[in-house]
């Protein structure tokens, strides 16, 4: 029994590889290797197994086991219950389960990587690693998208001699054969650029921090040297990825969607990153700068608004879906969409063949594959009907309460880093993007969304650190 136990225990604890291994299978899925999603339960069956062996092995039997959840207990596991369940009844009410099964497989291997997370994050070891493996795939995704995206060449004109020299080396993919669009890259980089920044700037304020601590206690040179080369490889890792991802990748999807969710976000991170002495003085700037800003977008509103409408780009079929009018357009066929299935929804990936049956559009061709609402939320309800909008929405409500109870409580360190910071880079990334999904989308199920369901995980792991140390009991 014990050779048992000690085999289940070890497959059990490798259980991020085993997602990784058929995370491939289930990014591209067809009717043949739909069984892997299997896996997924499972591994969460096997983790109960191991736990009730452990229990009825220990002396201490007769009481409880600590755990008999086969999934971390985490504030979300409701709204993700509601979404689950409501991913179960798109399958009813889609008009083809086939065209469905990529999302619907994206889905499961969401699940996954959210509870895969927020079970690593249990420990801070665990956390550290999925941080790094969390801004390890934003970068990958970033670059496969820098050599696979259909760039635009007629939004920034100051561009165009870049963009038309990249080469395009990524095609064929499922479910993006002509390439990727610029603004679903940007959706991605959105998420993964907020936390790339302030743990870079944080290891290097913790490095400066560590070195003072050093001198004051009269730590000799050899013994520091270790940990202060360690701190500035980091930094200076961390920092050129950072560069990487906004000079190479971001500014060349020329998503406007992206560029004024980021304008957005960073300021207010810099605002909450400052000591509280600093931030009159920062908002006295952000004043100045914003007047400037009136003063200019006054003085050249056309050219400004032409870039913001986007009616320069009605004469490129792989851009037209970017203008304003076209997505009004499509807003308000998603609003009929969501008034005629409001309790199941279309079915996942529905939407974008049912559109021109039942709603044609007049100022995009139907010839034009929409492939979402360009709003998340009006999405969401269309692949899931209402339920499914609720529980995204209480998604991101649960996810910012626990965000703001850990940056109150903010005292905290994981991987050498004070938690507020590591808190401004979480929220930051699911700020910009909450942004970013009102007037675009990476609709549930979808490859980039990867990283939102990492995400998730890594506030509900580090979330569930911060509870622990406040109820030792409860451990």
């Amino acid at each position: 029994m014990s050779r048992i136990h000690s085999f289940l225990t070890l497959v059990d604890n490798l259980h991020w590889l085993w997602l990784g291994l058929a995370a491939p299978f289930m990014i591209f899925t067809s009717p043949a290797r739909s069984p892997v999603m299997l896996l997924v339960p499972l591994s969460w069956l096997l983790h109960w197994l191991v736990v009730r062996m452990e229990w009825r092995n220990s002396p201490h039997s007769s009481v409880p086991p600590p755990r008999v959840s086969p999934i971390p207990p985490t504030p979300l596991n409701a709204a993700l219950l509601v979404m689950a369940l409501m991913v179960l009844v798109s399958e009813w009410a889609t008009f083809d389960l086939a065209y469905s099964l990529p999302k619907i497989s994206g889905m499961v291997l969401a699940y996954g990587s959210f509870f895969a997370v927020a079970r690593e994050g249990e420990r801070v070891r665990g956390w550290r690693f999925s941080l790094l493996a969390f801004l390890v795939i934003g970068l990958g995704m970033a670059v496969v998208g820098l050599f696979g995206t259909r760039w635009a060449t007629t939004k920034i004109t100051l561009l165009d001699p870049i963009v038309g020299r990249l080469p395009k080396l990524i095609a064929g993919l499922q479910g993006a054969e002509s390439g990727f669009h610029p603004n679903e890259v940007a959706g991605a980089v959105v998420w993964v650029l907020p936390p790339m920044i302030t743990v870079s700037m944080g290891m290097f304020f913790a490095s400066r921090t560590a070195q003072s601590s050093r001198k004051a206690s009269g730590m000799d040179r050899e013994t520091y040297g270790g940990l202060q080369g360690w701190h500035l490889a980091v930094v200076a890792t961390l920092g050129v990825l950072s560069v990487l991802t906004v000079g190479l990748i971001f500014i060349l999807t020329q998503s406007r969607g992206g560029y004024i969710s980021l304008a957005a976000t960073l300021p207010l991170l810099l605002l909450l990153a400052l000591p509280p002495k600093w931030r009159w003085f920062s908002l006295i700037l952000f004043v100045i700068l914003a007047t400037v800003l009136g003063v200019v977008t006054y003085t050249h509103w056309e050219a400004i608004r032409t870039w913001l409408t986007g009616s320069d780009l009605a004469t490129d079929p792989a851009l037209s879906l970017d203008t304003l009018e076209a997505r009004v357009e499509i807003w308000s066929r998603a609003i009929y969409g969501i008034q005629d299935f409001p309790f199941t929804g279309m079915g996942m990936n529905a939407f974008r063949k049912v559109i021109n049956v039942l709603y044609p559009l007049f100022v995009i061709s139907p010839e034009m594959d929409i492939g979402h609402a360009h709003n998340e939320f009006l999405q969401a309800a269309l692949d899931l009907g209402v339920p499914g909008l609720i529980a995204l929405i209480a998604i991101y409500i649960i996810a910012f309460w626990m965000l703001f109870g850990m940056w109150k409580k903010g005292e905290g360190q994981n991987m050498l880093l004070p938690q507020k910071a590591i808190v401004l880079g979480l929220g930051g990334g699911l700020f910009a993007h909450l942004l970013f999904g009102l007037t675009d989308a990476v609709a549930l199920g979808a490859k980039p969304g990867l990283l939102f369901w990492m995400l998730l995980g890594l506030i509900a792991g580090l979330y569930g650190q911060m509870h622990k140390k406040s109820n030792p009991a409860t451990t």
